[in-house]
């Protein structure tokens, strides 16, 4: 129904859908990159002396701060988008009632059936 009614909402749930799996798609690739460049470290010695460990470690920070930051505004968005979503569930389960209604008339006279679409 909100699809219908509001499409800009629709749309705006959509994509915080898809940016919500790019953000985890990115922290694992980041995870996975932190992960190799120190498995691949012999000693600990060399963790301290690599320098692309530690352009990996800031970017990763980097990163996740600006990840935490858009996931903060897409959760207000996401419950606004939610709330209202809800706000037609009422209308959907009397409407669900007056389909069912409509469809059980044919129970009490077979005549309803062939006056139903003057309902």
């Amino acid at each position: 129904m909100v699809k219908l009614e509001f499409p800009e909402l629709q749309a705006q749930k959509d994509q915080i859908v898809e940016s919500n799996a790019k953000n985890a798609k990115i922290t694992y690739e980041l995870e996975n990159k932190i992960l190799k460049a120190l498995s691949s470290a012999e000693e600990i010695m060399d963790l301290l002396k690599d320098d692309n460990l530690i352009d990996i470690l800031d970017d990763s920070k980097r990163i996740s701060t600006e990840i935490a930051e858009q996931s903060k505004i897409s959760a207000v968005a996401e419950k606004q988008i939610d709330e209202t979503r809800e706000s037609f569930r009422t209308v959907a389960y009397r409407a669900s009632l007056l389909f069912f209604c409509i469809t059980d008339l044919d129970n009490i006279d077979p005549m309803y059936q062939y006056s139903l679409q003057w309902f």
